[in-house]
């Protein structure tokens, strides 16, 4: 794995760990002044408002739902733009690997720079910026304060003793969090819904890494290629398993990683089918 999967692992992970660890900020009602970071929970305020205005007929669920395509809809972009990449690198790939091949051995000053101007051209030529792998750390504040309007929205009385919202759904309270221990019978809608979030992200990050067929090319694969692809799964293992794991602390948390790993699965195909489209207009004109 090369070091910038390695930062984007620890960013990820990062996240994570203040997501579940800040217990002070999720024990605090929304708007309790000096608590978490001051431009964090003006999100989150702003957040927490938008789910109660959007809960048409009194329904969380549907503030919930719209707040949450509307958060994927704006990042949509950054996602487009990331998954771009990823496909462009692997269409550039089979030039970057006869470059390697090109200058393997080669360790001179001149040959270094000549390299270098060669890679960047085939960048340039596929619209690859080396630095693309850390645009979707631009949405990471959203998601933790996201994570944090939904905890805390229990704690706010503004909401909780709003008589015009209801908050059930199919008879399960989305605002609750589960009992302390491990008790089945009273968890079992916690530990439901965390197994539906880490399927529907297991499939949704699977078909995001699999190669589609018109980025295949066999002749070009390596050993280190197939090797990083078989790390990627491992990582996708990993934060399945994490984000089950910040899921089972709320229904409500549940629900919203639930549809954003959805709306994933839609983004990716819409995206793919851009880009296939895109191919065989550069082949057209070749």
């Amino acid at each position: 794995m090369n070091k910038k999967k390695w930062i984007s692992l620890g960013v990820i992970v990062l996240m994570m760990t203040v997501l579940v660890g800040c217990t002070e900020v999720y024990d605090a009602p929304i708007g309790q002044p000096d608590i978490g970071v001051g431009w964090v929970q003006w999100i989150v305020e702003r957040l927490a408002e938008g789910i109660l205005a959007l809960s048409i007929g009194g329904y969380y669920i549907i503030g919930l739902s719209l707040i949450t395509l509307i958060i994927r809809v704006v990042g949509w972009p950054i996602y487009s733009k990331t998954t771009g990449m990823s496909t462009n690198m692997q269409f550039a790939q089979p030039e970057l690997n006869k470059l390697q091949e090109k200058y393997q051995g080669k360790t001179d000053e001149a040959s270094k720079r000549a390299m270098q101007l060669e890679t960047m051209k085939i960048y340039k030529k596929y619209d690859i910026n080396p630095l693309g792998c850390f645009l979707p750390f631009l949405q990471l504040p959203i998601f933790i304060a996201m994570y944090q309007a939904v905890r805390r929205i229990p704690l706010t009385d503004a909401y909780v003793n709003n008589p015009d919202l209801n908050f059930n759904f199919f008879g399960l309270d989305l605002l609750s969090i589960p009992e302390e221990g491990f008790n089945i019978a009273a968890n079992w809608p916690f530990l439901l819904f965390a197994l539906i979030v880490g399927l529907t992200m297991f499939f949704s990050q699977r078909y995001s890494m699999k190669k589609p067929e018109f980025a295949k090319n066999k002749k070009y694969e390596t050993a280190v290629q197939n090797q990083t692809q078989n790390t990627m799964k491992y990582m996708t293992y990993f934060l399945t398993f994490m984000i089950m794991t910040v899921a089972y602390t709320s229904l409500g948390i549940a629900y919203y990683w639930v549809i954003g790993n959805g709306f994933q699965f839609l983004q990716t195909y819409v995206n793919r089918r851009k880009t296939a489209l895109k191919m065989e207009k550069m082949k057209e004109a070749a």
